[in-house]
């Protein structure tokens, strides 16, 4: 199952021009199976593609990217509509351990630079002690930078997933993750990241995504 795991659309972050109604039209023509919606600190965007989504046929999963003082966090599992613009890891963290969702750093290593050197040994090691995947393959990263993120999450025995983060529609399936199984809903997304049942890839390097040639 081919899902683009960091989608923003114009209804909760006035960064993106994604329009749903459209992303939910495109996403199965260029071969993703699923998309996941995660705006910046809210989940109106997610919701409002979630229903488009059963009206159209594909699979729109629910999330959301929370600013904490670790890092960017993208969030599945979570019903709360809302958080602040620096919400707290810990009471983030416990509060979806509470939920039974994942919370995995996005674009962790942008610039190179890894989680030691940007957080200090200590922070980076509870950090990569209390998450449930890295973000590996993001669309919006230079290779070196998604390397790097993946020697970590290799490092600590982590899963690696990937997102295109689009905010333009031509970037949707940039990056993606690849599911050994179906996933219906938020709770299987969850179970399956937790089980490592997945792996991120670039658009190119899958033979079904068919994309706009800047993807190629």
């Amino acid at each position: 199952m081919l899902v683009d795991l960091h989608i923003h659309t114009n209804v909760s972050s006035p960064c993106s021009q994604i329009d749903p109604h459209h992303l939910v039209k495109v996403a199965p023509e260029i071969g993703l199976d699923a998309v996941c919606v995660t705006e910046h600190e809210e989940m109106e965007g997610a919701e409002v593609t979630w229903r488009l989504g059963r009206e159209a046929g594909i699979t729109v999963f629910r999330g959301v990217e929370v600013y904490t003082e670790l890092g960017d966090m993208l969030v599945f599992g979570l019903s709360r509509g809302h958080f602040p613009l620096q919400t707290p890891f810990e009471d983030l963290l416990s509060e979806v351990r509470e939920a039974g969702g994942v919370i995995i750093p996005c674009h962790p290593c942008r610039g190179s630079l890894g989680f030691h050197a940007t957080l200090g040994q200590e922070k980076a090691d509870f950090l990569l002690r209390n998450i449930d995947a890295i973000e590996v393959r993001n669309g919006g990263s230079s290779p070196e930078s998604n390397h790097a993120a993946e020697m970590v999450a290799r490092e600590y025995g982590l899963p690696g997933v990937g997102g295109s983060d689009a905010h333009f529609l031509m970037q949707v399936g940039r990056c993606l993750t690849v599911f050994e199984r179906d996933i219906r809903d938020e709770d299987d997304l969850a179970r399956e990241i937790k089980a490592g049942r997945c792996r991120a890839a670039y658009a190119s390097e899958i033979e079904e995504i068919v994309a706009p040639g800047l993807w190629r």
